[in-house]
């Protein structure tokens, strides 16, 4: 087994994106090959053609199915996180700072149980601000949807991209 094929193993394998320094610990290797293995790793699929790429998703970097195919995928994908929770989710990653009033008035009632949900997931964080609750998303947030961000701005850009539209400025 070469180097290649040791640093693909750990990635396909982990379930989530890895730090160089887990590469390097996983593996016994420095730190400039574990990066020159990746880069060539990441060479290795995009010649092949396949629907699968090695992304760096912030400093970290994980085997994952290319955005193009997502579509398809999802017909036989079973989602962690109902669709409906997910459209919250990014309603909060594009208004982010959001007030949970605000989320309240664009999707009603059901905002309160999302909330829970996806602070149970870790996925946004919530403060006190005033009579409501102020919504950005967390740390993990980028990683569990696989977006190469790591500022909120960032992600509210990738999110406006994803669907289509320009990102507004907003004070939540």
């Amino acid at each position: 087994m070469d180097n290649v094929e040791k640093i693909e193993a750990l990635l396909f394998s982990a379930g989530k994106p890895l730090s160089i320094k887990e590469l390097e610990e996983a593996t016994s290797m420095d730190k400039k090959t574990v990066r020159k293995e990746i880069k060539k790793l990441a060479r290795q699929y995009k010649k092949r053609k396949t629907a699968i790429e090695v992304a760096k998703i912030g400093p970290n970097y994980v085997i994952q199915l290319k955005e193009e195919y997502i579509n398809i995928a999802s017909a036989v994908m079973k989602p962690n996180i109902p669709k409906d929770i997910l459209k919250t989710a990014a309603l909060i990653a594009y208004y982010q700072p959001i007030k949970q009033s605000k989320l309240q008035n664009m999707i009603g009632s059901k905002a309160y149980a999302h909330i829970k949900e996806l602070k149970t997931q870790g996925l946004i964080i919530t403060k006190p601000k005033k009579r409501t609750l102020e919504i950005t998303t967390s740390s993990k947030f980028p990683e569990y949807f696989g977006i190469d961000a790591q500022t909120k701005d960032e992600i509210k850009k990738v999110m406006a991209e994803r669907i289509g539209i320009a990102p507004e400025k907003n004070e939540g």
